[in-house]
């Protein structure tokens, strides 16, 4: 899977700026590449979650999976990110602190495999 330059330094620097808050938005591209992060409106940021009103999700079949930070500084899935991303898109990225890089981001299938993600400009 491929992720615009542009996508991902936008997805680390809303992680930096709201840590330790958890991070969530939804991605929109097509089964190679990844070419925008969306964030929902009335998503609730906390410590340790992150609530997007699923109702509120637009009917758009480009939106292919999701992003959300971990800031314990670990990017393994938890049980309820796993259950998500088996109802929910075909990728779905978790970016650890310290948010700088791309080593800092681990992407998952929807059955919640690790699956390999490089930048693009």
């Amino acid at each position: 899977m491929l992720i615009k330059d542009s996508v991902l330094g936008f997805i680390l620097g809303v992680s930096r700026e709201i840590h330790p808050r958890e991070f969530s938005c939804q991605l929109r591209g097509d089964e190679e590449l990844i070419e925008e992060a969306i964030v929902l409106p009335r998503t609730i940021y906390g410590e340790g979650f992150a609530t997007t009103f699923m109702n509120m999700k637009p009917i758009d079949y480009s939106i292919i999976g999701s992003a959300h930070s971990h800031p314990t500084g670990d990017y393994s899935p938890s049980s309820q990110d796993l259950r998500f991303f088996s109802s929910f898109g075909v990728v779905h990225l978790i970016i650890r602190q310290p948010y700088k890089s791309i080593r800092d981001v681990a992407a998952y299938n929807n059955s919640g495999e690790r699956i390999p993600v490089e930048l693009t400009p």
